[in-house]
């Protein structure tokens, strides 16, 4: 099963914004190494400026950490609430 067949199977509940970008400062970063690590592809470039989309994040948390080591520290991530997220079937 592809990693895109195995993402159809969650289900989401959104509540809050849990996660925050910076944009104005990912302009500056050069690696945008964000783009890479999330296989939910929260992120993007639109005319070279970053894009995020909290719909369909599975709550890895690769994003802020590479942000923070190899970007520019403009990703704040937070679990959601109690009872919000993602709901993984199967595991």
């Amino acid at each position: 099963m592809t990693l895109e067949s195995r993402l159809g199977l969650l289900s989401f509940d959104l509540d809050d914004d849990f996660i925050t970008v910076d944009t104005d400062l990912c302009k500056s970063c050069e690696k945008k190494p964000c783009l890479y690590v999330c296989p939910s592809k929260v992120y993007d470039l639109s005319d070279d400026n970053l894009v995020y989309n909290i719909e369909g994040c599975i709550e890895m948390g690769m994003c802020t950490i590479v942000c923070d080591k190899l970007g520019k520290g403009a990703i704040k991530w937070n679990y959601p609430k109690g009872g919000k997220g993602v709901n993984f079937k199967f595991g």
